[in-house]
């Protein structure tokens, strides 16, 4: 797949999960704006600096002396409280944009094909509701709190510098384009280091989950060192995946700053030559520089986010399959038998019964024929793998016939809703 189309499915996939936050917008908007309050609070402060400097140390300016201490705790008093309000705000989003999500999976889980469950692993279906719905939750808020915010922030001290020195700032104008240039590269390798890892959080979950429900033939066979040496492989392919990750985050991260940190030398020594040291104030200079270093960690974060965001979409890609794919409630209303019939108990018929769970693949069951009458006992004996349990699930429909037909009385169970059909059943596991 080209990095357009990854890119285009990406946001695809981010545009179609933000609507699980937009179902809680009062909340999500009074977080926003407490963001964007935040995020003022960092330009405004180091806006303080050029009156600070030229009127109370240069001016000597008593009004200014006398007013910044008020200033200084009604600003920090205003970023308490729109930290508070943004931080909970989106962590409540959050945890019940989780809840929907699990609820809408598992109520998918429910009602999914036997056939769904024979070909994946349930350590990778538990994966996918446990740790692909917490990356989702991050991407869908977590993610935006600091683009919101820390974006607002990068902007406003942006805009102050541009105001302090338009010359001093046009060099942001050549590295940005750049910044984003490497950030848009390494958000591809980011998001496919992401689905490696949840895949072996899956194949992790899988084998605990075997060696829990199997653990008394794990014993009896002496199966223990095969079970630690199943889990070493699954258990040291995670921590590769992590260790590349981190690896892939600990270049670009240092990398971003590092450009930054190019300009920033270049801005002081530009600033420090004899053609503009006469030209700036002391406070306008130290407002600049400011502006500079506290611009610093907003960018920072910007770029570490990138990866949370990254994990997300690759996450929500593997939990909308999950929801996406065909449900027996689905498959029901397409064949239309999803009406209620009265049944006549007279009899259980199977007829010219051929069945393969791949259709590709050779038959289970071929030219089964059998009548069961009412009031009769039945067992059904044949050595392991003949079929036995296969012919039973085909009663319920757990899976459907390729060829022939099963009757209940005069009645052909695939004219009988699934919900009508179970209820008439009785069924005792193994």
């Amino acid at each position: 797949m080209s990095a357009n189309n990854t890119s285009s499915k990406g946001k695809e996939l981010y545009l179609r999960l933000l609507k699980y936050t937009f179902r809680h917008k009062l909340v999500f908007i009074i977080s926003l704006i407490a963001m964007a309050a935040f995020a003022v609070t960092d330009t405004a402060f180091a806006a303080l600096i050029k009156p600070l400097l030229d009127g109370s140390f240069v001016e000597k300016d008593p009004e200014i002396i006398q007013m910044f201490p008020f200033l200084l705790i009604g600003l920090f008093l205003l970023r308490s409280i729109a930290g508070f309000i943004s931080t909970y705000g989106i962590a409540w989003v959050g945890r019940n944009v989780i809840k929907q999500i699990r609820k809408e999976m598992f109520s998918k889980l429910v009602h999914t094909p036997t056939s769904v469950y024979d070909s994946s692993s349930s350590g990778e279906l538990l994966s996918k509701v446990t740790y692909d719905t917490e990356q989702v939750a991050e991407a869908a808020t977590k993610a935006i709190t600091v683009l919101v915010r820390d974006g607002l922030t990068v902007l406003g001290l942006l805009g102050l510098m541009f105001y302090q020195s338009y010359i001093l700032s046009l060099g942001l104008l050549i590295i940005g384009p750049v910044i984003a240039i490497f950030i848009k590269i390494m958000s591809v390798k980011f998001r496919d280091t992401s689905k490696h890892i949840q895949k072996s959080m899956g194949y992790i979950t899988n084998v605990v989950e075997e060696l829990i429900e199997g653990h008394r033939v794990v014993k009896v066979f002496g199966g223990e060192k095969s079970e630690k040496n199943s889990f070493e492989i699954v258990n040291d392919n995670n921590k590769k995946r992590h260790l590349h990750l981190a690896f892939i985050q600990g270049i670009s991260i240092p990398l971003v700053q590092f450009i930054v940190a190019l300009f920033l030398a270049g801005i002081i020594y530009i600033v420090t030559s004899e053609q503009f040291i006469e030209s700036l104030s002391v406070g306008t200079f130290m407002s600049f520089v400011t502006a500079m270093i506290l611009i610093f960690a907003p960018l920072k974060r910007l770029a570490e986010i990138n990866v949370v965001l990254q994990r997300g979409i690759a996450a929500s890609e593997s939990i909308f399959e999950l929801l996406d794919a065909e449900s027996e409630i689905s498959k029901e209303v397409s064949d239309n038998s999803n009406r209620e019939i009265n049944i006549n108990f007279s009899s259980i018929k199977f007829s010219n019964i051929y069945f393969s769970y791949n259709s590709s693949s050779k038959y289970i069951l071929e030219d089964i024929n059998l009548e069961i009458n009412k009031g009769s006992t039945c067992a059904i004996v044949g050595k392991s793998g003949s079929g036995k349990s296969t012919l039973m699930n085909l009663l319920p429909r757990f899976y459907d016939i390729e060829r022939g037909s099963i009757h209940i009385g005069d009645t052909n169970i695939s004219d009988i809703s699934l919900k009508h059909l179970r209820n008439l059943i009785s069924y005792v596991g193994q």
